[in-house]
């Protein structure tokens, strides 16, 4: 028995010895993250919400004007998921109620959301000679609404359209003003369509042949061309489609808590310095970086014994004022960026910063 419990002993102790081993070759494999930080892309999502006219009510193409928009994006090259949340009768009241639960399953925190709203063409309509909701009301909605979403992700806002009724009309152009005041303090860009539709005789008439209040495909088409050429609208496209011959593809190590400040810029800006740290050493070789997460950011308690190397695109015409750095062999490379120079290094970033892999003890 002595024996068998000795050759036991013996097996165990060999087994223990594989596992440590195993343990050693798989902690300098590198990894990529899926779990705490998911590698973003450049895929762009859309939250459209709102009412009828953000769900396209009336169109027999079933796009309205979100889906042309977005359509027409696609065809320019820019690579979107587009969520339609327009639902038929609902005010600013049903919208501040639903729509953080909406975002919020669509629109996870490491991808470049956007939301556009459109709403108050049903808070002008009369119920029983009352105005379903008043004036004041509408406006604290949508302040609370465009406050706390503007926090989250980048945020537009198209006003509300005119119907064929005349006093309606008044009431939702006098809307659209208020709305304009309050996205004009929370610095949220907004596009009026009221006022030029009005005068479109394109969607006057389509109203007409309709049902007073929604168009059909020509309509939503007239709506989607004011949009589509609305600078607020296009600037999230800037730069979206530069050339890789007008960037380089640049990577950096960096450890735990730098990459969870990169995670809260919603991947787009490395973090400030701190005082001492005067430079920021971008490098221009994937190895280098390498090297610098395996076998320094692993050992480092500053760097919470994690290593990530991440990849990003900077444009090149930035980049020539800033010599680059060789400090050992040919792939140690890079650039030195002088720490209050780091703002301007970020608003030059192309897309997004991605995580290449992940090295841990």
């Amino acid at each position: 028995m002595s024996s068998v419990n000795s050759q036991q002993s013996t097996v165990n102790s060999q087994q223990s010895t594989v596992n440590s081993q195993q343990s050693t070759v798989n902690s300098q494999q590198p990894t990529v993250n899926s779990h705490q930080f998911p590698i973003p892309t450049n895929n762009m999502r859309i939250c459209f919400i709102g009412d009828s006219f953000v769900n396209g009510t009336g169109d027999p193409k079933c796009l309205g004007w979100t889906g042309r928009i977005c359509a027409a994006a696609c065809g320019q090259g820019h690579d979107i998921t587009y969520y339609n949340l327009g639902i038929r009768g609902e005010t600013s009241a049903d919208i501040k109620t639903r729509w953080f639960s909406e975002v919020s399953c669509r629109l996870p925190h490491y991808c470049d959301g956007r939301i556009v709203f459109s709403f108050g063409v049903n808070d002008s309509y009369l119920e029983n000679e009352k105005i379903r909701i008043e004036v004041e009301k509408s406006i604290e909605n949508a302040r609370d609404i465009l406050t706390s979403a503007k926090e989250i992700f980048p945020v537009l806002m198209i006003g509300p359209p005119p119907v064929i009724d005349a006093d309606r009309t008044s009431r939702i152009a006098n809307l659209s003003e208020q709305f304009s005041q309050v996205c004009s303090e929370l610095e949220v860009p907004y596009l009026d369509v009221c006022t030029p539709l009005q005068t479109s005789e394109i969607w006057q008439k389509e109203l007409t042949e309709n049902d007073g209040a929604h168009p059909r495909a020509a309509g939503y088409a007239e709506l989607a061309k004011i949009v589509h050429n609305w600078d607020g609208w296009k600037a999230w496209f800037k730069n979206i489609n530069i050339s890789d011959g007008e960037t380089v593809t640049l990577f950096r190590a960096v450890g735990k808590k730098e990459m969870e400040l990169i995670e809260e810029s919603d991947f787009m800006a490395f973090p400030p310095r701190l005082s001492f740290q005067p430079i920021f050493y971008p490098v221009l070789h994937k190895a280098y970086a390498i090297q610098i997460a395996r076998d320094w950011n692993t050992r480092d308690a500053a760097s919470g014994y994690f290593g990530y190397v991440t990849q990003f695109r900077v444009l090149a015409e930035f980049l020539k004022k800033y010599p680059v750095q060789t400090v050992g062999s040919s792939i140690h490379q890079e650039y030195w960026i002088p720490a209050e120079e780091l703002v301007e290094f970020n608003r030059n970033i192309v897309g997004k910063i991605e995580i290449f892999a992940e090295y841990q003890p």
